[in-house]
């Protein structure tokens, strides 16, 4: 396959070309770098790290809405996604994604699968953003498969399974493989209890208690990444 090297050359490309084609990491690496998708701290302290949304700091981000926002390369990373997990997967029947981003990666995982697709809403009464409510309605016995754009910590993922075990009307199964465009733990292996990743891309990035946090030691201020994207890619 030719290497993709321009933002337009990206925006262009028709997903029916990936139908027979494997994308390796380091392809859909260079396909976040193009949309500005990804960041890594220099190790200046000058400069600010982030903070995730689990609380911990980090040297890294991946902000995949970025990238996700272009239908055509969501739909190829669905299928490439997709064609990863099938061989391995057991039987399932829906497929969930949480609230936002991974909203269409997860629906074009289910098109591909031809099965119902879903998403808990966020908990208005959350202050955090981090509780999640489920509102639709699985049939008794319905096996799901959770899809995620990134995991961290998981702590999305479980609250997901929460969410539908806790309000849908009807016992269901909670498929303890998940599929990740980016899976980005602390530390690999990563031990997730009994959740298995299946992921594109694969990076360990350090993520820790601001206590115990290097940069917020040496006076780096942490931040909301999303709040100041531009900045940290390099646009002052």
């Amino acid at each position: 396959m030719k290497r993709i090297t321009t933002l337009a050359e990206l925006k262009g490309l028709d997903p029916r070309d990936f139908d027979n084609i494997v994308l390796s990491q380091e392809d859909i690496l260079g396909w976040l770098a193009l949309t500005e998708a990804g960041w890594m701290h220099s190790g200046n302290p000058a400069m600010p790290h982030v903070e995730l949304t689990s609380g911990l700091c980090s040297s890294g981000f991946f902000f995949c809405r970025k990238l996700l926002r272009y239908p055509n390369i969501t739909e190829i990373l669905a299928i490439q996604l997709a064609k990863k997990m099938e061989e391995i997967l057991p039987a399932f029947d829906a497929v969930v994604g949480s609230p936002y981003s991974s909203i269409t990666l997860s629906y074009e995982v289910a098109k591909y699968f031809k099965v119902p697709h879903g998403i808990p809403e966020k908990d208005p009464s959350d202050p955090k953003g981090k509780r999640m409510v489920w509102k639709e309605e699985f049939p008794a016995g319905t096996r799901v498969l959770r899809i995620e754009e990134l995991v961290t910590t998981a702590s999305s993922t479980q609250e997901i399974a929460r969410a539908i075990l806790e309000k849908n009307p009807h016992p269901v199964l909670i498929l303890p493989m998940v599929g990740v465009l980016v899976h980005r733990p602390p530390q690999i292996p990563a031990d997730y209890w009994n959740m298995q990743m299946v992921s594109l891309v694969e990076k360990e990035i350090w993520a820790v208690p601001q206590e115990k946090c290097d940069l917020c030691a040496q006076g780096s201020k942490r931040v909301k990444p999303k709040l100041i994207w531009a900045q940290l890619v390099g646009h002052q």
